[in-house]
């Protein structure tokens, strides 16, 4: 394993174990404040910092389980049980919503006096101040990264944060109204809110286990691609992407001279890896498959001192994203 990959995978763990730490902190004032106020909008919130401290270690799991060499069994590595991991994050988030509104129902129909609103809402206020900054901080590791799991949880932290931000504006009108129905239709609302960022994550989970396209990622090759682009290359076509963990797998096709041995072809390919890598960290893996080079692309060809060109240069074709995807040779317009 490279020295760089293990320091992303170092980081990741050591971003996890200071969030589980926090995790219980935060849970615990959570449940005080709702030991005060007797609030089933703040027990719901409670409860939710029990889905975080489970996600979050099930996410350390994964990490630790993704940074596994690749074997026989898993040729491409273990790097997708992170997705697998932030699809239970998401259906755990989901089912804690739909658990959360059976109990405010319940208490809509039997409403309770709340208690000690006043030091519910300053605990709470806490706590929501505490996620979001978590939150920041695990979307930014995430997207440096590139680490779904913690930009997962850096969302669920921010939602948290929202979702807090609520309770302490339902807790606030009933203050001052005294309605007790305000608790539990807040309860309600919050968890929609819940269910809906679990359900975002969970198709989010399997979209990255279907290998739906992350044109998000597709761009930033083409970025590169188009930015290292050596004259040799005559074109690029039919790229597809597969994500495992934080390692992208690419496959395309290039277009070489056809008078290129074997040994030239290699090190084109090789050429093209490496400068695909500069901006990724080490994280590509490519596999190529080579074309030859046709008469027809001579006017798209850069390459002047070719001893074989039948028709004069004209100029390159741009490589675009959906140019490059798609599984046909490029063109100057008017030859197709």
């Amino acid at each position: 394993m490279k020295k760089s990959n293990q320091v992303d995978i170092r980081s990741k763990v050591t971003a996890v174990k200071w969030v589980l730490l926090f995790s219980f902190l935060i849970m615990g004032v959570k449940f005080t404040a709702w030991y005060f106020s007797h609030s089933q909008a703040v027990l719901s919130d409670a409860l939710e910092s029990l889905i975080n401290i489970a996600t979050s270690t099930l996410t350390l799991y994964s990490l630790i389980y993704a940074s596994r060499l690749r074997d026989n069994d898993h040729p491409y590595g273990h790097g997708k049980i992170e997705y697998l991991a932030v699809g239970f994050e998401g259906a755990l988030i989901f089912g804690t919503g739909i658990f959360i509104i059976f109990q405010s129902v319940l208490h809509l129909i039997h409403p309770e006096q709340l208690k000690d609103v006043n030091t519910g809402l300053f605990l709470t206020a806490f706590s929501a101040i505490a996620m979001w900054f978590i939150g920041r901080f695990l979307k930014r590791k995430g997207e440096a990264l590139n680490s779904l799991p913690l930009q997962a949880d850096g969302a669920h932290f921010n939602a948290d944060a929202v979702t807090s931000l609520g309770l302490i504006v339902g807790l606030s009108v009933y203050n001052l109204t005294g309605w007790l129905w305000v608790d539990p239709v807040l309860a309600i609302l919050l968890s929609i809110h819940i269910m809906f960022s679990g359900f975002k994550l969970l198709r989010e989970a399997i979209d990255r286990l279907l290998d739906k396209a992350d044109v998000e990622s597709i761009e930033r090759i083409t970025v590169a691609l188009q930015r290292y682009r050596h004259r040799a290359w005559i074109d690029i076509h039919n790229l597809r992407l597969q994500k495992f963990g934080h390692y992208l797998h690419v496959d395309c096709h290039l277009t070489l001279p056809f008078y290129y041995t074997l040994e030239e072809v290699h090190h084109q390919i090789k050429l093209l890896e490496n400068e695909l890598n500069r901006d990724f960290n080490n994280h590509v893996e490519l596999f190529v498959h080579t074309d030859p080079c046709l008469q027809m692309q001579c006017r798209l060809c850069a390459l002047q001192e070719c001893m074989f060109r039948k028709e004069p240069f004209i100029r390159t074709v741009e490589w675009t994203t959906p140019a490059l995807m798609e599984n046909k040779k490029h063109q100057l317009v008017g030859d197709e």
